[in-house]
């Protein structure tokens, strides 16, 4: 059952975002073609202008594109679990033998894999923009770097490339659970469900703020201690960058985890479909 679940996002997912993935590689397309046709050096200034124009033009739309995906890839994961859990679709979907945590699962698997695929869109639409000689180029600046990378930090340099994924993949669930959090509060009301949701994010959003304030005047008071800090770091910068990546790893996963536990609570004993 799970699996058709799963099934069933990853369809609803792919009508929506597959022709914007498509979109962007398209604008990539059109922007390689004009490239085609830039003037040379000694040419006209009208004809210079005339391209310099639609080249920047191509090239905005481009960007935009990729905002707009990557916006949208999230927007549609708030949707999936909104639609699914909490409206009339979530009255078939309650009474399926599926838990909590199993449509939780599926949900979040889901919005994940399609945020893979806009990095995938992403990376292939950039292969076509820089096709041909400057796609030669940027692979061996990119070799050249890796290799010096790697050669400057060793091991450490790999275990960062690892603890960078995992960063970015906590950070990810940690991002879709904190909405489904705020979705799931929401619905704790029998009006203004939305409105609540919106109040809850905004309410993280500004203890998250007023913490970031504290800290940073904790900082100002305590200089001595943070520069004595700062030495260790210089002193000691691969265990530095280590306990910062385990750190960030340890706190978005921990949160990911409370947001999950309540998210599971309140679809567990207290969902209101009214």
């Amino acid at each position: 059952m799970v699996r058709k679940l799963i099934k069933y996002d990853f369809q609803s997912y792919f009508r929506l975002l597959f022709p914007v993935q498509l979109i962007i590689i398209g604008f990539a397309l059109i922007n390689r073609l004009v490239q085609f046709f830039e003037p040379a050096s000694d040419a006209a200034e009208a004809a210079s202008t005339v391209y310099n124009s639609v080249f920047v033009s191509t090239l905005v739309l481009y960007i935009l594109s990729i905002f707009v995906c990557l916006v949208m890839t999230v927007i549609v994961g708030i949707i999936r679990f909104y639609q699914g859990m909490y409206t009339n679709e979530g009255y078939l979907n309650h009474t399926l033998p599926v838990t909590p945590t199993q449509h939780i699962f599926a949900k979040l698997l889901t919005s994940i894999i399609f945020c893979l695929g806009a990095d995938l869109a992403i990376f292939l639409s950039f292969m076509v923009i820089t096709a041909g000689e400057v796609n030669i180029e940027v692979f061996k600046a990119f070799t050249f770097l890796v290799g010096q990378y790697f050669a400057n930090t060793g091991l450490n340099g790999a275990l960062y490339v690892l603890e960078f994924i995992l960063l970015a993949i906590v950070s990810v669930v940690f991002l879709f659970l904190k909405l489904y959090f705020c979705i799931s509060v929401g619905q704790l009301v029998k009006r203004k469900k939305i409105l609540l949701a919106f109040g809850v994010f905004f309410g993280i959003y500004v203890t998250k703020q007023l913490i970031c304030t504290v800290f940073a005047i904790f900082v100002a008071l305590n200089l001595d201690f943070m520069n004595q800090i700062g030495d260790w770091i210089n002193s000691s910068p691969n265990v530095a960058f280590h306990i910062f990546f385990c750190v960030a790893i340890i706190f978005y996963g921990l949160f990911a985890l409370i947001y999950f536990l309540i998210t599971k609570h309140i679809m567990s004993k207290k969902l209101n479909l009214t």
